[in-house]
């Protein structure tokens, strides 16, 4: 897929380059694209860990069972059992040292968010991911108007 799109955006910009568009002009035009991409995902970033901390704020901590890792669908997930109902981590599951990270029958406390209706949990691997997420997210966030103001100096109106 990024392939297809690189490729694509290659063979616009030769076109534009074709019919006699200056490279000045195109260079430009992909430079406020790149930036544009990189508003929206930073954006993107905020406002997921910011759902994730409020999230917090409304979760029930309870004592699972680590059962197993479920590798069937695109990310592997490990699957804690509370209160003989299997839930599943919102995160992936850990891949570097997972044998010491997760043992079967071992009892962990996890946060069961309350919005939602998902059998989701939250173990402790998932807190570390959101508190890592959100410390950046302020920073982000703090940096933010900078990058507004870089991008209305870069491509005035």
């Amino acid at each position: 897929m990024v392939l297809e799109i690189l490729l694509s955006a290659v063979i616009i910009i030769a076109l534009l380059l074709f019919v006699g568009v200056p490279f000045a002009s195109v260079l430009s035009l992909v430079t406020a694209i790149v930036m544009i991409l990189l508003f929206v995902t930073i954006i993107g970033f905020i406002l997921f860990f910011l759902i994730m901390d409020l999230s917090l704020l409304f979760s029930k901590k309870v004592k699972g069972i680590f059962k197993y890792v479920d590798d069937t669908g695109r990310f592997d997930k490990a699957v804690y059992a509370v209160n003989q109902q299997e839930y599943t981590c919102m995160f992936p599951a850990e891949t570097l040292g997972r044998n010491r990270i997760y043992k079967e029958n071992t009892e962990y406390t996890l946060l069961i968010p309350r919005l939602g209706k998902g059998m989701s949990v939250l173990d402790s691997h998932s807190l570390m991911i959101v508190a890592i997420g959100s410390v950046f997210s302020i920073g982000f966030a703090f940096l933010l108007p900078f990058a507004i103001s870089f991008f209305s100096v870069l491509f005035p109106s």
